[in-house]
């Protein structure tokens, strides 16, 4: 019994080490950042902002920083739809 103990105590942080190692990291798919942006609506699953003078990359679990505006902050948003450097951001929460 002390050899399966001792056995255990000697894989045992091994193994949780390859396990932690192989879990996938909690990140989002892409950022934005922007000058100015206004909410625009908000229910519950979130609110809503369209904002300006944005670049980034990605569309969906989405951080946003917004410098100005109602919409000032970083938000992490559900989905965005960038274009020609206006955003409109979709079902946001404080990041």
């Amino acid at each position: 019994m002390k050899r399966l103990a001792f056995s255990l105590a000697a894989v045992l942080p091994s193994v949780l080490t390859i396990v932690l190692l192989a879990a996938p990291p909690a990140r989002a798919d892409g950022a934005h950042r922007c000058f100015f942006g206004d909410l625009t609506a908000q229910d519950a699953d979130g609110y809503d902002f369209a904002a300006n003078g944005c670049d980034g990359t990605g569309y969906g679990d989405v951080v946003v920083t917004v410098l100005g505006g109602t919409a000032a902050g970083v938000h992490r948003c559900r989905y965005v739809f960038p274009w020609n450097g206006t955003l409109g951001a979709y079902g946001c929460a404080p990041a």
